[in-house]
């Protein structure tokens, strides 16, 4: 919070100003006199009333934000005055982080401005654009108070916030249904009837050994295969390997790999699918990008939005450690989904 104060209204100024009203009460015009005592009452109370309407006024963000490359977005806001003083005409202002730009021009400055009386609350929006994968943020969040003859002005910085999130956008990809047994995959082996040792059918011979229905072969000399019903796996991770081949820097195509994870969380959440996700990054504070396993919308979301907080200011895993703690973590009953670098005990 800084106040600006022109010269002739700071202590130096206030003091000639009362010492020029003393003077000409006694030996001049009284009414010059009283014009002069009241401007310097004016100097010495408006200072103290916009620190105390600024400590006390708070803006607030009504609702995050999310959407993608070229979406129109708006970001709400609510201005709150507690106190009984009206605010008058204000100013909001801020630069936004490129990751979008202000609808009306090409930059990320934008600047609001509106009225607000005493015990009253106001909102306001910013119109932008998405621009780029990330998270949108305030750089700089400004509040111009001034006093009715604009004389005075109180700049308020308020604390920089998280507006919301750009998401990846999607590239071909696909989570086909495949018809080989996955890891994760099973078979159930109870019959429909009372005898529950027999199989639901028997087939032809189709070449696995394990499936070979022997009773039938002594009897009729054929070889037959048991029938089972198939149990579709439907717990999934999504494993992001962003390193190169040799491991010492991350792929040139790492935005592609964000985007067909995007694409792939967008077909499991169509498919009922429980999933999980697991990148081999960390951010500035050492916590790992992962998401645990769960389904539904609201999964959709947390890995949407953890793939749009990935940047450049984050840290690799060192391979070897990122495979060890998969396999330390994810159960073997799940299916893995790997994007960028293949392992060989690892299968997409």
């Amino acid at each position: 919070m800084q106040l600006i104060i022109p010269r002739p209204l700071q202590t130096t100024g206030l003091i000639l100003i009362g010492v020029a009203g003393i003077a000409l009460a006694l030996y001049g015009p009284v009414s010059i006199a009283t014009l002069l005592f009241a401007f310097l009452l004016y100097g010495l109370l408006l200072p103290k009333y916009l620190e105390h309407v600024a400590e006390a006024l708070t803006v607030s963000l009504l609702e995050h934000v999310r959407g993608f490359r070229d979406d129109e977005l708006e970001i709400p806001f609510r201005l709150d005055n507690p106190t009984r003083f009206p605010l008058g005409k204000l100013t909001v202002s801020g630069l936004l982080s490129e990751q979008v730009k202000v609808e009306d021009g090409s930059s990320q400055f934008w600047r609001h401005h509106m009225s607000v009386g005493g015990r009253e609350s106001a909102t306001f929006q910013i119109r932008v654009c998405g621009r780029r994968r990330g998270i949108i943020r305030i750089q700089s969040f400004d509040v111009i108070l001034s006093d009715p003859f604009h004389l005075m002005n109180i700049y308020i910085s308020l604390p920089i916030q998280t507006l919301g999130h750009i998401f990846p956008d999607f590239a071909p990809a696909s989570v086909g249904r495949n018809e080989r047994l996955i890891p994760g995959e099973t078979e159930d082996r109870t019959s429909p009837f009372t005898d529950r040792s027999s199989f639901h059918s028997v087939i032809p011979y189709v070449g696995d050994a394990k499936s070979i229905y022997w009773s039938a072969y002594a009897k009729t000399g054929q070889l037959y295969s048991y029938q089972h019903d198939r149990m579709r796996n439907h717990d999934y991770a999504i494993i992001i390997d962003g390193l190169s081949s040799d491991g010492m820097a991350l792929r040139s195509d790492f935005e592609k790999l964000l985007a067909r994870a995007a694409t792939i969380t967008r077909e499991l959440e169509r498919q009922d699918a429980s999933y999980s996700l697991w990148i081999s990054m960390v951010d500035r504070e050492g916590q790992w990008y992962h998401v645990p396993s769960a389904r539904g919308r609201s999964q959709f979301l947390r890995v949407m939005e953890c793939l749009a907080r990935l940047s450049e200011y984050d840290l690799p895993l060192e391979r070897r450690y990122f495979l060890k703690r998969l396999q330390r973590s994810v159960p073997s009953t799940t299916a893995r989904i790997h994007l960028g670098y293949r392992s060989k005990e690892v299968s997409a």
